[in-house]
């Protein structure tokens, strides 16, 4: 009898070489394209979940270019990276090439806006009237002088300095290196700019910086001043203006950047694009001030002579102005020249006056004489012949000053009677030189001072006004002569002062309140009493003409029209139809109104109109007043401006006098009225006095008025003055003059200042906002423009020539001969199945896509024209991975399924023996069943008999007798199953002496003590052996040998496990395994040499290894 052992290969396995017909396999996806031969720009692929049940190759080919017409793909030639595509094609779209060429860019909308460092604003509304904006900044801050001044250059390339010196009471940075919001703000000198000091400990000493970097160089020896305040910041559009940092409206103050950008978040005329955070890191948002400028600021200063009070206005050039000394004859009266690069020739700048200009604004400073009232003087009394016992008078010089203005001069005063006072040329209009003709071309022809002559302007034209009103020639005796000649007094009054103290601002300033002053008091006079004989108040009504005269409002009504029914009415006062005079009903607005009245049945009308205020509006004097007592009251009203007057001459430093006259140098020379003087025979100086003291003084050419030269001053002291005699001369001889003069002839100051202006926002364009692409057919020739729009608006789809297409814009513009090109094309092709026919020929779909087999679709895809060429051709290998024929070996593929079971049908061709069958590599869920049942007509079936699937292989042994064989499974969703096996086991006649399992584990460790280890699976290797000994019992015939020489050979030969069962009354110990040596030794123990084959006793042993699992 055989031994228990029993083998099962693949050798001899019915399964392997029968028909297999499997109720469904796993959908598989892995398709691989082996080759393709083509000439077009397309390409074709197969797609799709293949439902066949064997791997197959499929080959595609195109045959004619005739079909459906479709689209290649695009062309491009340019710059941008927008895309066309093609949205459908016309069955009957002729098949030609097209062309689409950018020919026309448009004009893209623009938003204006305006780069303020890191942000952007910019206008709400996109276009032109955006450039309309602008933001003006108007610093609101107070500077503060501080102790601290630079004591060396600070360069804008250095943003740390170290050392004490440079510490302007910077706080501390953060550990995040953020300002304290408690740091000050400073500004350096007359620079602009704000900045925040901060200090950082750093390489073992504190480090000093600011907030922003510097942005100027700072010379040595520049102040640095505190800095306060905020800033008023303006964003109008022309017709809405809005404020922000109005802290006086309840606006928050305005001093960071970031204050101003959080701000303008509300605006409805600007946004901000960009990040608007609070950065409290140098250079941050929140860490410099605002760093818009609109005002003209001051850039340099320079020169010998230090300005003061600097200004710049708002609207100032870009320039440099210079400031020349060209007058110093007079110490603290210095003349200066002021000419600018734009500018020109300014008016002249005096020492010690503020000067006020559209260019600059600034102050000369008095500076005094380091030695004054010293030098070397004499004088000489020369009396004129007299007779011989005529005494001489005893004249002397005492004391003698030296003025600031003192210089080196003779003058000789002569003794003489002074002239009448009748004839004066101040008397004398001033005739009037053409200044052309001097070759002079600015200023125009005798130009006052343009202040001067503003205030001039403004005193006459109120003259003038005012006599026009008091003057009316329509009826006799209507003008106001007293009126106008206390205006023509108080006129002159006003004109004199203004030509003594014309350059003194604090004078300038009271002249003009007391103008506004003497208008207000003077208004009520403006015009004529009504006339007498014309105005009635004791009656209302009358004939059309006559007036009435309202004794509450004081104005007059003229009656315009009546209608009485009866006779003319005139209403008295207590008459049931008078109107009462309060009433509302007496319009003033010069419009025609109606009185109605019922007086006995009758109704009377009549209309008025407001014709003047009848209020007093002359001065009235009385029949009998004369004409010296009218001059004597107007002397006394205008007395009380000429006192004001008087003020103003004080704040100019001028002493008033109590008969204010061109006489008086302001107090320093004053006329006394003596017969005789002492004139200067140059006629250079004004007379002095006899026993009077005396300064040098002139008279100004131009006006006429007395003022001090302040070079020398003497008491001209006279005993016996009764024997002067005229022609007595007195000469003053100043030989030297011990000062040194502040200024000198061309000394300069350089003012260097920066204009600025709004800050307008800029760029914004109303565009079209469309492109315009030409587009051209191969057979159409010229279609229609394909407009897209490039605002963002939604672009239209194009059709011509059969073809709809989109235009779609990328994030690289186009460019002005951007090339698109593509062709409307067809094709035709056929493919076969592995080894079978061709296909008929069938058109390319219009969409690409076409069914083929067994959920395969193959796809056509576009390319560049032309697509696809005849001669095109593609190889795919289809692969399956859970084909049925898998079951056929017992390799490591299987047969899947998707659904919850499956079956298949195993065709022997013949009715077979079977001993037993078995299962192995499958993996099935737990609760599957899986049966087995025999048929010898595939149509009536015998028992099922059940597999063991819970264990890593399945054997069962029955004596059977089938052609066919079918393999059920449920409950297995998504199972496989790797072998089926049937058939007869190979068993050797007698058992192995030695069969002993072995339980073995793949297991990988690393190096080393105590290695790691990775699990990997589990198996049951044995392990055989036949012994000669044991001749009855385990020997080895020599058949068996040479079926287990056959079984190893086919098992190395095909690289295939076999299932080893080591009883076969207990199949629950097979194992799948594997031979582990590439050899088999065979010993006989009488070494092979019987001569009977028979007679030999063989031995061997076998080692089979687990396959795991």
């Amino acid at each position: 009898m055989p031994s228990v052992q029993r083998f099962f290969s693949g050798r001899n396995n019915l399964v392997r070489s029968a028909i297999l017909a499997a109720s469904g396999v796993r959908e598989s996806t892995a398709i691989e394209r082996i080759s393709a031969t083509r000439s077009g720009g397309g390409r074709v692929r197969l797609s799709g979940a293949y439902t066949g049940h064997e791997a197959a190759q499929i080959e595609l080919e195109i045959v004619a270019a005739g079909g459906i017409p479709r689209a290649s793909v695009p062309q491009f030639i340019g710059v941008g990276n927008g895309q066309l595509t093609i949205q459908s094609v016309d069955a009957a779209a002729t098949l030609q090439s097209l062309t689409l060429t950018l020919a026309d860019l448009g004009i893209p909308t623009a938003t204006a806006g305006l780069d303020v460092r890191s942000a952007r604003i910019r206008a709400r509304a996109p276009g032109v009237i955006g450039n309309s904006i602008r933001l003006a900044v108007t610093p609101q801050l107070t500077r503060t002088a501080t102790d601290w001044a630079l004591l060396a250059d600070w360069s804008t390339g250095t943003t740390r300095q170290t050392g004490s010196q440079w510490d302007f009471g910077g706080l501390p940075l953060s550990t995040k290196s953020e300002l304290d919001a408690n740091s000050p703000r400073i500004q350096f000198g007359f620079d602009p700019q704000v900045y925040r000091p901060w200090r950082e400990y750093k390489d073992g000493d504190w480090q000093f910086g600011l907030s922003p970097s510097l942005e100027r160089d700072i010379a040595k020896g520049t102040q640095v001043h505190l800095i306060t305040g905020g800033y008023l910041v303006s964003v109008t559009d022309g017709v809405t203006v809005e404020a922000y940092g109005d802290i006086g409206a309840g606006q928050p103050l305005i001093r960071s950047f970031n204050d101003l950008l959080v701000a303008l978040q509300s605006s409805a005329l600007v946004e901000v694009a960009g990040v608007v955070a609070s950065d409290r890191t140098v250079g941050g948002q929140a860490s410099i001030d605002v760093p818009l400028r609109t005002q003209a600021w001051l850039a340099a200063l320079s020169g010998k002579v230090a300005l003061q009070d600097v200004g710049v206005p708002l609207q100032a050039s870009t320039q440099t102005l210079t400031v020349r000394c060209i007058n110093a004859d007079t110490v603290g009266y210095e003349r200066w020249s002021v000419v600018g690069d734009v500018s020109g020739t300014l008016p002249v700048a005096t020492t010690g006056v503020a000067y006020d200009s559209a260019a600059a604004q600034f102050l000369i400073p008095l500076i005094a004489p380091t030695t004054v009232d010293s030098g070397r003087w004499s004088f000489k009394y020369e009396p004129t012949s007299r007779a011989e016992n005529a005494g001489l008078p005893s004249v002397c010089v005492r004391p003698f000053r030296f003025g600031r203005n003192a210089k080196a001069r003779t003058v000789t005063f002569k003794y003489q009677q002074r002239p009448p006072a009748d004839c004066k040329c101040s008397d004398m209009p001033t005739p009037r030189l053409s200044l052309s003709c001097l070759g002079l071309t600015e200023g125009g022809d005798m130009a006052l001072d343009a202040a001067y002559q503003q205030r001039l302007e403004s005193l006459y034209s109120w003259r003038s006004e005012f006599m026009t009103a008091n003057v009316k020639l329509a009826f006799a005796k209507q003008w106001a002569p007293v009126d106008m000649d206390l205006a023509e007094a108080v006129t002159t009054t006003f004109a004199d002062a203004l030509a003594e103290v014309w350059e003194a601002p604090a004078a300038l300033a009271e002249w003009d309140a007391a103008l506004t002053a003497l208008q207000l008091q003077m208004a009520w006079m403006m015009g004529l009493d009504a006339s007498p004989w014309i105005v009635r108040q004791s009656f209302q009504g009358g004939e059309v003409g006559n007036a009435w005269l309202n004794p509450v409002d004081n104005n007059v009504y003229v009656v315009v029209a009546t209608r009485h029914e009866g006779s003319v009415q005139i209403f008295r006062d207590g008459d049931i139809g008078w109107t009462d005079p309060a009433s509302t009903i007496w319009d003033t607005s010069g419009d025609v109104f109606t009185v109605t009245s019922t007086v006995d049945g009758f109704t009377h009308e009549t209309d008025y109109r407001c014709l003047a205020d009848g209020a007093p509006k002359d001065l009235v004097v009385s029949a009998s007043t004369t004409a010296a007592t009218i001059q004597d009251m107007i002397r006394q009203l205008a007395r009380g401006f000429g006192a004001r007057m008087d003020y103003v001459r004080t704040l100019a430093g001028i002493v008033p006098k109590s008969e204010s006259s061109s006489d008086d140098a302001g107090g320093c020379w004053i006329d006394h009225r003596d017969s005789y003087w002492w004139a200067d025979v140059d006629g250079y100086y004004l007379p002095a006095f006899t026993n009077q003291a005396y300064v040098s003084a002139r008279r100004d050419t131009e006006t006429g008025k007395a003022y001090s030269t302040m070079e020398f001053g003497f008491g001209l002291v006279v005993a016996c003055p009764e024997r002067l005699k005229e022609g007595d001369q007195l000469t003053l001889r100043i030989e030297q003059v011990d000062s040194d003069r502040p200024y000198q002839v061309g000394d300069e100051a350089v003012i260097q200042t920066i204009a600025a202006g709004p800050a307008w926002l800029t760029g914004g364009v109303d565009g079209t906002d469309e492109q315009t692409w030409r587009v051209a057919g191969g057979t159409s020739g010229a279609l229609a423009d394909y407009v897209v729009p490039t605002d963002g608006s939604a672009t239209p789809i194009y059709s011509a020539a059969g073809a709809d297409m989109l235009l779609s814009l990328g994030g690289i513009p186009f460019s002005l001969g951007d090339v698109f090109t593509l062709a409307i094309e067809a094709g035709q092709y056929r493919w076969k199945r592995s080894d079978g026919n061709w296909s008929a020929l069938t058109d390319i779909p219009e969409g690409g896509a076409a069914a083929l087999v067994d959920g395969i679709t193959a796809n056509f895809d576009a390319g560049a024209a032309p697509s696809f060429v005849p001669g095109d051709s593609y190889l795919f290998d289809v692969h399956q991975p859970w084909a049925a024929s898998h079951v056929r070996d017992s390799n490591a593929s299987a047969w899947g399924w998707s659904d919850d079971g499956a079956s298949i049908v195993i065709d022997f061709g013949a009715v077979q023996d079977i001993e037993a069958l078995a299962l192995a590599r499958y993996e099935l869920p737990q609760g599957a069943v899986v049966t087995v049942e025999t048929s010898a007509d595939n149509a009536s079936w015998g028992p099922a008999l059940a597999m063991d699937v819970a264990r890593a292989v399945s054997v069962q042994f029955a004596e059977l007798q089938a052609r066919y064989l079918r393999l059920t499974v449920s409950n297995a969703a998504s199972g496989n199953i790797g072998w089926i096996w049937a058939g007869q086991p190979l068993a050797t006649d007698h058992h192995a002496s030695k069969c002993q399992r072995r339980r073995r584990w793949a297991v990988g460790r690393g190096s080393g003590l105590n290695p790691a280890s990775l699990y990997s699976g589990v198996g049951d290797g044995w392990s055989l052996s036949w012994s000669s000994g044991d001749s009855a019992a385990s020997r080895l015939l020599e058949s068996d040998v040479e079926q287990l020489i056959g079984l190893l050979d086919w098992a190395q030969s095909a690289d295939e496990p076999l299932l080893f069962v080591p009883h076969w009354l207990h199949p629950v110990d097979a194992s799948l395994v594997r031979f582990a040596a590439d050899a088999l030794d065979v010993s006989d123990e009488h070494e092979f040499q019987p001569d009977a084959a028979e007679h030999r006793l063989l031995s061997a042993s076998l080692e089979l290894e687990p396959v795991y699992a």
